[in-house]
């Protein structure tokens, strides 16, 4: 494989694991997504160990595992219960997954980093789904931008790789990792039914952090 392919394979990969976080973070697991995702997950698991990742991935794992012990009819419901009681409450009481509450001093919504996100997608021209109707700043469009982002900058060859790896660099240094762990904090500490949640903030943060640095020594 040369080196255009590896990077293609590369960016195919990275792609499909932030829009599979994307979709995580939109919105609750219902019946089906949660018995495809007990499906996938070992396949999951193999790439995020891959990256590295084996106890953050393996901690997830366990969290599925442990579904077990919750009646099968009863187990979105109470990942439902979760979500809500993680991301939909008051932020004294949860963990909002929007940036401007935990960079603005405020802690008020569509605030800079909403606007800044805006003026992103507008700049490069990047759709979302439009039955998505939250804040610019929502964890779950940062994830899908770089999805989108990642898919469209695949296919181009020599030195624009290196131009493209930096610009996403600091993206995911200036736009995501200036509050994730701020966020990924909050999310250990609220006292939720399962462990599936905070398992998978914690698992996205290090999968961030370890995306980022092989963009700099790509670079």
């Amino acid at each position: 494989m040369n080196n255009e392919q590896q990077w293609q394979a590369a960016n195919k990969a990275r792609a499909a694991l932030y829009r599979w976080f994307a979709e995580i973070f939109a919105r609750e697991f219902n019946k089906k997504n949660l018995a495809e995702l007990q499906q996938q997950y070992p396949a999951l698991h193999q790439a995020f160990s891959e990256l590295g990742l084996q106890e953050e991935s393996e901690r997830l794992q366990k969290a599925l595992n442990n579904l077990k012990v919750i009646p099968e009819a009863d187990r979105a419901l109470e990942l439902a219960a979760d979500f809500a009681h993680m991301f939909l409450l008051s932020g004294h009481q949860s963990a909002p997954p929007y940036a401007s509450y935990y960079l603005e001093a405020d802690k008020m919504l569509y605030g800079k980093p909403a606007q800044q996100m805006s003026q992103f997608l507008a700049e490069h021209e990047l759709d979302l789904h439009p039955d998505f109707r939250e804040p610019k700043d929502h964890l779950s469009i940062y994830l899908q931008v770089l999805s989108l982002w990642i898919q469209h900058g695949s296919e181009v060859e020599g030195e624009e790789q290196a131009s493209i790896a930096a610009e996403q660099s600091e993206f995911l240094q200036s736009a995501l990792l200036n509050w994730l762990p701020k966020f990924n904090d909050r999310c250990q500490i609220i006292r939720v039914k399962t462990q599936v949640y905070p398992a998978l903030t914690d698992l996205l943060l290090h999968f961030v952090e370890a995306d980022q640095l092989a963009l700099v020594e790509l670079d």
